[in-house]
């Protein structure tokens, strides 16, 4: 590994194991370059290419469509990087395997911790817990969620026991708003108790306490409806729809399963 020049890439890279304060679109990974692409060296936990088949070891090959082969990590870098919030395809090989995923970039912050801060925060010594770490973190960027804490460009484990205070950084994210389903009722919402049983590409299953008219809802993290699919006389018990996903990205949604007298919703991830 160490032929290779590594670079810690969050959503796109950290250009150096330790850098200033950087803001960027990003998908939320590390990785160093390699002849056939992009090494995915860690998924950053929480960030939009964990909610994918993505993992460590596997090999980003292109990105919308342009190879990553031959490049240097600048030039993979600059394809990684891009719009917030737009979808950017993913072409990856994993275990011998060619796949591809759909990703969201979101804006994410690079934030350099300074030694003597966090010294300062925790008293006179120079090696920390992983929980002391993420406490001190979580505090210095009070609009943002703290996704993960890096030590020379590599993600702190949870259960590290001893992590210098030196080479930090933090990754943080926009916090993330709760959508919950919209009712136009006045006299609050009443549980149906639906409970959803799957979410994929192709159906979406669920379970009804009571038969009757049912409609399912897929809202994005905007809370925008991106899909409705209405089934009549829907019977109590074990049911599953069909539903086109073809235009819809990889992430995060609010599925709301609703009847007449009633609702009951679920965030579920679309791979």
């Amino acid at each position: 590994m160490k032929k290779f020049v590594k670079a810690s890439l969050v959503a796109a890279m950290l250009a150096a194991p330790v850098m200033a304060d950087e803001q960027f679109g990003g998908i939320g990974v590390t990785i160093y370059q390699v002849p056939a692409g992009v090494f995915v060296a860690e998924v950053i936990p929480g960030g939009p290419a964990s909610e994918t088949k993505i993992k460590s070891g596997d090999v980003i090959v292109a990105v919308d469509g342009v190879s990553l082969k031959g490049k240097t990590i600048d030039f993979s870098k600059e394809q990684i990087r891009g719009q917030i919030d737009k979808p950017v395809e993913l072409t990856y090989v994993s275990e011998g395997d060619t796949l591809s995923a759909v990703v969201r970039r979101t804006s994410m912050l690079v934030k350099d911790f300074n030694a003597e801060d966090v010294a300062a925060w925790y008293g006179d010594k120079d090696e920390f817990n992983a929980q002391e770490l993420e406490t001190f973190a979580s505090g210095s960027e009070t609009d943002k969620q703290l996704l993960a804490v890096l030590s020379r460009g590599s993600v702190v484990a949870g259960d590290a026991e001893k992590v210098s205070a030196s080479n930090l950084n933090g990754v943080f994210v926009k916090k993330a708003e709760v959508v919950a389903p919209k009712v136009n009722s006045n006299k609050g919402v009443k549980s149906n108790g639906a409970v959803l049983k799957g979410f994929s590409r192709n159906s979406i299953a669920f379970t009804l306490k009571t038969a009757g008219t049912t409609v399912v809802k897929v809202s994005d993290p905007n809370g925008e409806v991106v899909a409705t699919v209405r089934v009549d006389n829907a019977p109590a018990g074990f049911n599953s729809v069909a539903w086109n996903s073809e235009n819809i990205p990889s992430g995060r949604y609010m599925v709301s399963i609703e009847q007449s007298f009633g609702i009951s919703g679920k965030f579920a991830v679309l791979k």
